[in-house]
């Protein structure tokens, strides 16, 4: 593995600009869209217009420095990939560096990008962020628009920014979204619901704990017994409208990792009724959390249970995640510092629906509370 793998294809772009990468599951005019999937590659076109993300940053000057690498197809949270290669983790190259938007993470963490953007189905923003130790966002359901990205799952999947840290964030939507503006730090919540999950390295429970405190925020602990029934309620959404949305894949096996030929035929058994009970399960869902924020605005919780793990381990990174998919709510993923040092916490940060501004708004003042890590003394 080298760096090399952060990206697909390098566009030298002049200007004073700031340098946008774009996870090559995004278009942009006159590059292909691979997806780095071999079927796809084979046949790829140039795509002939901006996805509107891409647009409005390249309307207000963004310099796109480059596709970055991913996960083929968009499907796992590992970051590896055999075809075109598995970006380098720049804070330990022993670990996985996370996906899908793996490359995206990597040349923010590394300073070849300002802002990239990725995409977010399952924890596929959050999760890279929280192993390369920067921040990321993964956006409301809907609020930026999904023509031009690759679809995955039609309901979960989401776009957002990385950066190294919140003010990037905030750079970031803007370039989606112009005029956007973070909320002044008064308007962060002075209350959060802090939620408990069980396997938790007591380390990261630790850092989360420490920085909610340091930032002067009171933290009421809450549990969810329904958790895992959230989980499996989008995963099976996920897998079965990966299904529909992948399945034409299949008549080239071949040129597929085998376990995406895998994950794209197990759709297909999920039937309508199952989706349907899946659908309902996120109805309560948004309830329930949104009871929650309604109570205390915010909602806090770890990205990542563990460490990331070693190559060649089990990588089962979106527990923590992948329910605030099926509520359709805004999360952001930042590092935080662990009480006895070491590889960093990454506090997980969820706001209201549409409540982007007011959810960067707390995320800078913990990242103020907690001080600014000093990320280049950490990779190696």
């Amino acid at each position: 593995m080298s760096r090399d793998a952060t990206w697909l294809l390098r566009l030298d772009t002049d200007g004073d600009g700031p340098r946008l990468a774009v996870k090559d599951c995004i278009d942009v005019a006159g590059t292909p869209t691979t997806v780095a999937c071999p079927a796809i590659m084979d046949d790829a076109e140039p795509a002939r217009a901006d996805a509107p993300a891409v647009a409005t940053a390249r309307s207000q000057g963004a310099r796109i420095v480059g596709k970055t690498n991913l996960v083929e197809l968009c499907r796992h949270i590992d970051g590896v990939n055999p075809w075109t290669g598995t970006p380098l983790n720049p804070l330990d190259p022993e670990r996985l560096p996370g996906g899908s938007s793996s490359g995206s993470a990597v040349a923010v963490a590394v300073h070849e990008a300002d802002v990239a953007y990725g995409t977010d189905t399952g924890g596929s923003v959050r999760v890279p962020a929280a192993c390369c130790g920067i921040t990321g966002l993964k956006t409301t359901a809907g609020r930026i628009p999904m023509h031009g990205v690759f679809e995955f799952s039609r309901t979960l999947d989401t776009v957002g920014p990385l950066a190294r840290d919140v003010a990037g964030l905030a750079l970031g939507m803007s370039l989606m979204e112009p005029g956007f503006r973070a909320a002044p730090a008064e308007a962060a919540s002075a209350t959060v619901s802090r939620l408990r999950f069980p396997d938790v390295d007591p380390g990261i429970d630790d850092a989360i704990d420490e920085a909610l405190a340091a930032a002067g925020m009171t933290a009421v602990d809450v549990t969810l017994p329904e958790w895992e029934d959230w989980i499996d309620a989008a995963d099976e959404i996920m897998t079965a409208e990966g299904y529909w949305a992948h399945r034409h894949l299949l008549g080239r096996a071949d040129r597929l990792e085998e376990r995406d030929v895998r994950s794209i035929r197990a759709g297909e058994s999920i039937t309508a009724a199952r989706v349907t009970e899946c659908r309902r399960t996120g109805r309560a869902v948004r309830a329930r959390l949104g009871a929650l924020l309604h109570q205390h605005g915010l909602l806090a919780l770890p990205t990542l249970r563990v460490a990331p793990p070693r190559i060649g381990e089990r990588a089962r990174m979106t527990y923590l995640t992948v329910p605030l998919n099926l509520a359709g709510l805004p999360a952001v993923s930042l590092p935080v510092p662990r009480p006895g040092g070491g590889f960093p916490a990454s506090l997980q940060l969820v706001g209201g629906w549409l409540d982007e501004e007011r959810l960067l708004a707390a995320a800078s003042v913990i990242e103020t509370a907690v001080g600014t890590v000093d990320r280049a003394d950490r990779q190696g």
